[in-house]
Parts: structure tokens; C-alpha cells; sequence
């Protein structure tokens, strides 16, 4: 089975195109630091309607839900949550278990 936890962020107003940019490059960072990863999907949104505002998006792979637990604790996943936390004024985390 494989979990993909979907991450996906609203950006405060304020937050600058170099703040945004500081963000993406934590989260790609992950993957050479966190080795339960599998891979990293990440990009800014396409318009849709039903979006709910939301300005990007970060799919994360793992190959099981010890992994994904390993992700959580991991000192780089603490440092970027720190990061980001600050940035935001909406976040949705969603993770679903396939066999793909």
C-alpha cells in the first residue's frame, strides 16, 4: 500500500513571492532529508472554482503508514512546519491509502 498525504497551503495576503519561494524550497528539501519519503509532488494551483482559495499544494509518498509516522516526528518536517506555520492562514492536510 502506498500513502499519500496531500498537503495544501493558503497563503496570508501579505506573505511575499521570496517567502512562498523559501517555503517550496523547504518542502523540496525533504526528500534529501527524510529518508521514509518516497517522493514529493509540489505546485502552485491551477484556478478552480472549488479550490477554496487555496494557493499550492504538496503530495508526499510513503510506502506504509510507519513511514508516514517516521515523516511527522522527523526533525526537517518540525523545522519546515516552523517555517511555513507562520505564512499561512489556511492549511489542509488529507491522506489516503491506495494501492498504487
Amino acid at each position: 500500500m502506498t500513502i499519500h498525504h496531500i498537503v495544501l497551503y493558503k497563503f496570508k495576503p501579505e506573505v511575499t513571492p521570496e517567502q512562498k519561494q523559501g517555503v517550496r524550497d523547504s518542502v523540496s528539501a525533504l526528500l534529501s532529508q527524510i529518508p521514509a519519503i518516497q517522493s514529493i509532488i509540489t505546485g502552485e494551483t491551477v484556478y478552480n472554482h472549488l479550490g477554496h482559495g487555496f494557493d499550492e499544494g504538496v503530495i508526499f509518498l510513503f510506502e506504509s503508514q510507519a513511514k508516514l509516522n517516521e515523516y511527522r516526528s522527523h526533525k526537517a518536517h518540525i523545522d519546515y512546519q516552523g517555517l511555513a506555520k507562520p505564512l499561512t492562514e489556511g492549511l489542509l492536510i488529507f491522506d489516503i491509502e491506495s494501492s498504487a
